[in-house]
Order: structure tokens, then C-alpha cells, then sequence
């Protein structure tokens, strides 16, 4: 079965569609996790109604209800620009609360403040997509099952919107804008880097090296600008989102944590359990140098593939990248789904590929936050939640490493059929044109390890 053999239309969706779908999507992800904003954190509440988030807890651990500033005053597992847009949002609270626009400085208010920044770049990812895949594609993000059950679930939408954002720069030739569009991801968070290699390939095989400079030029540009003055203001604090990542044990949503766990069973030992064991640091190599020379071969299968129609295929290699990324990586939260939901709609992976991926996602979502609310969750025996949710954890890998090698093998650009010549340059290569072409210049846990996070009980 082909990737398009299901979509409905092969039209782009009209505006009206696209809008009116991401509404939909998003409200119900909002009225699904303000549950939570809405009743105590009692009797794992929280988990028997699937609306958990990091907001709520981390305004409180991170220090937003106090005004603390980021990475000098605490430190914050996010990298810069979460960590500056989490503080941002507490000052807005904060004022809405002073003037009497907001019903209390508390963490409900917080997720609700937050939901409403949120929204906007979800729904510009809708509106970016939007004439550039079929709109049967377009709804597995609109009111997609990974729109709905992670959006509001932590702040990964702000990185997944500038990873789209730059993916369209580097359709249109806008190489300056491309580069630092991604670094705005990266310095949200790291995976929007993932797609940088092969931006960069796809510039020098169309022979466009200055296209490939400004590429670079603009990733530069956006790094130190949204890093270098908090890196200033606290070099231990910046480095502090590294170390912590460094240092933290396989979660429940890696296969590396189960594969630890029957280790243990086989040979009992404190070597394969936290928090000292040697078991991490062995994933943490391993997984390090496998996602290297994974990213690698994908890269040089891209290459070799450059002289097909398309030119060298940017998207099928940045999707396969941060699908194994997901994989071999020692942390895989819930909302992971949002990084390659985006690159999967532009993509032509077969159907039966993307609904396996979804069906284990949704699978595991559900019995992971079921599991939790038993009272003591990792005492034995095993609960049926646990059982399920560890086949769902393999599952899930083995969708995800399926869909990274269709992406690599053999992963296309699925364009929908233009509305009109001036829809956009589809089925034809990205860098025909000149390169001295004004078109070639660019401008300027299981929901996460958190750090010390209690438990909300309010």
C-alpha cells in the first residue's frame, strides 16, 4: 500500500479547513489537560484523566512563582529559549494578577496563561504545512492524536514550530532564513539541529555554496543571539541543561530501560539501577555513537540519492534522522510524537506505517498514565498497565525504525496537486533555479526526568 493511497483529497485543504481543524485539535487538547487546572492533584487524578503536564508542577519546582530567573537564579532542564518563554510567562501572570485580569498567581493560571501563548505556534504549523501537503495529510496534525495529547503537555511546540518553519525556508531557497529558523529550534530544543546536515547537502548539491554559507551563517547567528547572553549572565546555569541531560538515567519510554531491567532480573546487580549504576553510562555511549553513525548513513544514502527528482531530500532525511534519535536516545517523553508528527505529513510513508506508529503512541500514552495510578506503580507483581505499556514501548520503536528506513530508502516530498501555477513550485526540483537567482538569497518523562520535581498537590 503506498504512502497516498489512502488521502482523501489530493488538494491542499482550503484555509477554511486547515482553521477550522486546528481549532478543533487544539481545543480539545486544551479542555483534555485543563482538567487539571481545574481540580486538586488527589487520588492520582492527574493520571486517571490523562491530563498530567510539566507546567503546573514546574512553576513551582523552577521557581516561576517566585520570580526566579532562569539559569541564574535556578536551574532549568529546558535550553534557553523555554526556559526564557517559562520565566516569560510567569512575569505575564504576574501582571494579569496585579491588575486584576487573571483569577490568581497559581499554577492553574500558569497553565492556563501558557496554553494561550502556546496555541499560536501550533496553529502556524498548521498554516505552514497547509499548502504543502495533501489535506488528508494536513489532519494527521491538525486534529492528529499527537496535536491532541501533547500540545499543552510541556512547551517541545515552540522547537516543533521553528523546525517547520526553517524546513519551508529551505523549499523556498531562503538559506539565511532556513539556518536560523532552525537555530531558534535548537535553542529551544536540540532536535531542530537534526535537520541542519541535510539543508546544508541539499545547498551544496545544487551547487548553491553561497546558498550553503548563509545556511550556516544564519544557524550561527541565530545560536549566539538567543544563547551567548544568558551564557553570560551564567555559564554554570547554561551548562547546567547539558549536565543534567548527561547525567540522567534511561525513562520508562526507552527500550534501554527495559533491556536494563531484564538485566537485572537475569543478573541482579546495582550496576544495571539508578541512580549509580553503570548501566547509564553504557547507553549513554552506546546510544551516543549509534545515533553518530546512524545520522551518518543516513546523510550518505541522502547523497547518493541527490540526482533524483526533488534534488537531495531534505525532509525524508531530517525525519529518519529524529526518528532514530527517538530511538537510541536514553529519553523518549510522550511528547516526542510532536517532533516527527510534522515530517511524517510531508513525507510519503505508507499509511500502515503512520497508523502503526499512532495506534502504539496512543496505546502507550493511555496504560502509562493508567499504570501510575496504582499506589505503588513499580512494586510487584505487575500490573496489566505495565505489561501493556512495555510491548507498547517496543512497538513504538519498531514503528519509528520502519519509518526512519522507508524515510531513507526511499522517503519522498508528498506534495499535493497545485490549486494553481502560483501555489508553489511542486513536483519540480527545489534548487533549479540559479543559484545567483534571487530565490537562492537568504535574509536575515515516562512524561520526562524531571529535576527534582514534587509531586502536585494542589
Amino acid at each position: 500500500m503506498g504512502g497516498t493511497n489512502w488521502d482523501w483529497s489530493q488538494q491542499p485543504a482550503s484555509l477554511g479547513l486547515a482553521c477550522a481543524a486546528a481549532a478543533v485539535g487544539l481545543l480539545i487538547s486544551y479542555l483534555m489537560r485543563n482538567q487539571c487546572a481545574t481540580h486538586p492533584w488527589a487520588d492520582a487524578f492527574q493520571y486517571r484523566h490523562l491530563c498530567y503536564n510539566d507546567i503546573q508542577p514546574l512553576f513551582h519546582a523552577r521557581g516561576v512563582d517566585r520570580g526566579l530567573v532562569p539559569y541564574t537564579d535556578v536551574t532549568v532542564e529546558y535550553p534557553v529559549l523555554i526556559g526564557t518563554f517559562m520565566y516569560g510567562a510567569g512575569r505575564i501572570l504576574a501582571f494579569l494578577t496585579h491588575v486584576g485580569l487573571a483569577a490568581g498567581y497559581n499554577d492553574p493560571s500558569y497553565f492556563q496563561i501558557t496554553a494561550l501563548l502556546l496555541w499560536p505556534f501550533s496553529f502556524a504549523v498548521t498554516l505552514l504545512l497547509r499548502r504543502r501537503v495533501t489535506a488528508g495529510r494536513l489532519m494527521l496534525w491538525a486534529i492528529g492524536t499527537p496535536t491532541i495529547f501533547y500540545t499543552f503537555l510541556n512547551w517541545d511546540i515552540l522547537a516543533v514550530a521553528a523546525l517547520v518553519w526553517g524546513l519551508v525556508e529551505v523549499e523556498k531557497r531562503r538559506w539565511g532564513w532556513a539556518g536560523f529558523a532552525l537555530a531558534l529550534g535548537a535553542s529551544a530544543k536540540l532536535f531542530p539541529a537534526f535537520a541542519l546536515p541535510g539543508a546544508f547537502l541539499a545547498a551544496w548539491a545544487a551547487r548553491d555554496r553561497r546558498g550553503a554559507t548563509r545556511l550556516v551563517n544564519g544557524f550561527g547567528l541565530g545560536v549566539i543571539g538567543a544563547n551567548v547572553p544568558w551564557m553570560i549572565a551564567s555559564f554554570s546555569g547554561w551548562m547546567g541543561v547539558w549536565k543534567f541531560h548527561a547525567d540522567r538515567w534511561p525513562d520508562l519510554g526507552t527500550t534501554w530501560y527495559w533491556f536494563g531491567a531484564l538485566g537485572n532480573t537475569v543478573h541482579p546487580s546495582a550496576w544495571w539501577t539508578p541512580p549509580g549504576g553503570g548501566w547509564r553510562g553504557v547507553v549513554g555511549v552506546v546510544g551516543l555513537a549509534a545515533f553518530g553513525l546512524v545520522s551518518l548513513l543516513i546523510l550518505w544514502v541522502g547523497w547518493r540519492r541527490r540526482d533524483e527528482p526533488g534534488g537531495y531530500p531534505v525532509v525524508p532525511t531530517g525525519l529518519a534522522i529524529i526518528a532514530s534519535f527517538m530511538v537510541l536516545s536514553k529519553v523518549h517523553s510522550p511528547q516526542y510524537a510532536l517532533w516527527v508528527m510534522p515530517l511524517i505529513v510531508m513525507v510519503d510513508i505508507p499509511w500502515r506505517q503512520v497508523l502503526a506508529y499512532l495506534a502504539s503512541d496512543a496505546v502507550l500514552f493511555v496504560s502509562g498514565w493508567w499504570w501510575y495510578t496504582k499506589p505503588d506503580p513499580f512494586l510487584p507483581p505487575a500490573p496489566l498497565a505495565e505489561k501493556i505499556f512495555v510491548l507498547a514501548v517496543f512497538a513504538r520503536s519498531i514503528a519509528l525504525i520502519v519509518i526512519a528506513v522507508q524515510a531513507t530508502r526511499r522517503g519522498r516530498r508528498l506534495e499535493p496537486a497545485a490549486p494553481d501555477a502560483g501555489a508553489r513550485p511542486s513536483r519540480k526540483h527545489f534548487f533549479a533555479a540559479s543559484q545567483n537567482g534571487p530565490d537562492s538569497v537568504g535574509t536575515l518523562p515516562y512524561s520526562g526526568q524531571q529535576m527534582d520535581v514534587e509531586p502536585n498537590r494542589g
